[in-house]
């Protein structure tokens, strides 16, 4: 990657991005204990030292990265939300996932996390804490059995993209929405 003086200094929060962006690549790649400072910057172009100056230390970076997903998360699941697919949010929720497979970055990025949460309790938690917050209702209504069975059927779904063994098709991909609202 080509990388210059100017970026690095004019800048900062393009270096910031490019790093998290390699450490999505190399971790997603592999795993995170193959992501180095080294391998970051032979990746980036940039110096050590300049990947030192955003992030401290590897947790640091895995931080943002979880964060910065998070946030991610939030805001488009709040977009699906806010469509009004569902009151308590398992259709939007499912909506999501099944759209979402199909980025990239996103499935990159995911495994990342998926990595992180298997690892670390820290990010277990933090995962939990995010689930509950912009998904599940927040008026104090306990979830109907159809919606748990449509988020768990989503989580399925995330986990089992994110890990390589089932694969849904675009073909499938309506009639397991079809299914779950005929449970109803």
């Amino acid at each position: 990657m080509e990388n210059s003086s100017y970026t690095r200094k004019k800048e900062p929060e393009l270096s910031k991005q490019l790093i998290i962006d390699a450490a999505i690549h190399i971790g997603s790649e592999s795993d995170w204990h193959h992501v180095t400072f080294q391998s970051i910057a032979d990746w980036t172009g940039l110096s050590k030292g300049g990947i030192i100056h955003h992030f401290r230390n590897k947790e640091e970076l895995l931080d943002e990265l979880v964060n910065q997903s998070l946030i991610n998360l939030t805001d488009k699941v709040k977009k699906y939300r806010d469509q009004n697919v569902d009151k308590d949010g398992a259709f939007a929720y499912l909506k999501f996932i099944l759209e979402k497979k199909n980025d990239e970055k996103y499935a990159k990025t995911m495994r990342i996390i998926l990595q992180a949460i298997m690892i670390n309790s820290k990010y277990r938690l933090q995962w939990e804490d995010w689930y509950n917050l912009p998904i599940l209702p927040t008026d104090g209504e306990e979830l109907s059995i159809h919606s748990t069975i449509v988020f768990l059927v989503a989580d399925a779904i995330w986990y089992s993209e994110n890990m390589g063994s089932i694969h849904l098709t675009e073909k499938d991909k309506p009639k397991v929405l079809n299914f779950l609202q005929q449970l109803k």
